[in-house]
């Protein structure tokens, strides 16, 4: 049997089933949202909210104090397609195109906008 690396170890380690998520998902996805923070925080005139417990159909809600617009977020990592495929509907998947995530009808009805980052 082939000794595992470190980075191996630790993944292998770190995806546990927690509460139906791998701990590697929950930590990439908090990730991705502090940087998408970070990115609307760079403009003087923005301000960025979080929800107090973390749950919910939104991750953040961006306010324009220049207008007074607000914008609700949900924050997806950017994923890409390794190979090309052809599922049932017949649109061929080409690969290195982005994954789609729909909103749900919840998040549609709050106009939520998906944010993806790379």
């Amino acid at each position: 049997m082939a000794s595992l690396n470190g980075m191996a170890r630790r993944r292998q380690t770190a995806s546990i089933k927690t509460n139906g998520r791998s701990r590697i998902t929950a930590s990439v996805g908090l990730y991705n949202e502090l940087i998408a923070q970070a990115e609307f925080a760079k403009d003087p005139n923005k301000i960025v909210f979080v929800p107090a417990m973390g749950k919910g159909p939104i991750d953040m809600v961006v306010l324009d104090i220049t207008t007074g617009e607000y914008q609700a977020y949900d924050v997806k990592s950017a994923n890409y397609r390794k190979s090309e495929y052809t599922p049932k509907d017949m649109y061929k998947r080409r690969a290195g195109t982005l994954i789609n995530r729909p909103l749900t009808s919840e998040q549609k009805k709050l106009k939520v906008k998906i944010y993806y980052n790379k």
